[in-house]
């Protein structure tokens, strides 16, 4: 799910931020889902290289179009609709924040990509990088 903007309330005379039910119940889903296949996190401090690739279930007339089954296959089709890869990193690297690492300011590199394919799922790469001082 790609990160959305939040939403704003008044009670009280107070202007009140909060994110959107759907999203905040995506969350839930992910870190479960992640407390099953990596429960250690990485040292504060330490600086992550970080590789994300989303794989999307492709809308009915992409998924059944002959000409698209190979790619599809091979999970090579790039996506160049919604949602964005900046929003889908954000939501991605905000849920793990305490969980993977301390903080998302420890990631100093980053690669993402986003395909379709008929095994939707996010799969995620952490390594830690060598501190090199000049």
């Amino acid at each position: 799910m790609a990160s959305p903007r939040p939403k704003f309330s008044t009670r009280g005379g107070f202007v009140k931020a909060y994110m959107p039910k759907a999203y905040m119940d995506w969350k839930k889903q992910f870190l479960l889902a992640w407390s099953t296949y990596r429960a250690e996190k990485i040292e504060k401090g330490k600086p992550l290289f970080i590789k994300v690739n989303f794989y999307i279930k492709p809308p009915k007339n992409i998924a059944i179009a002959k000409k698209n089954s190979l790619a599809l296959f091979n999970e090579t089709m790039p996506i160049i609709v919604k949602p964005d890869i900046d929003n889908l990193q954000k939501s991605v690297l905000d849920a793990l924040n305490s969980y993977a690492w301390n903080d998302d300011n420890q990631i100093s590199d980053i690669y993402a990509k986003k395909r379709y394919s008929l095994k939707p799922r996010i799969e995620i790469e952490i390594e830690e990088l060598k501190d090199e001082c000049i």
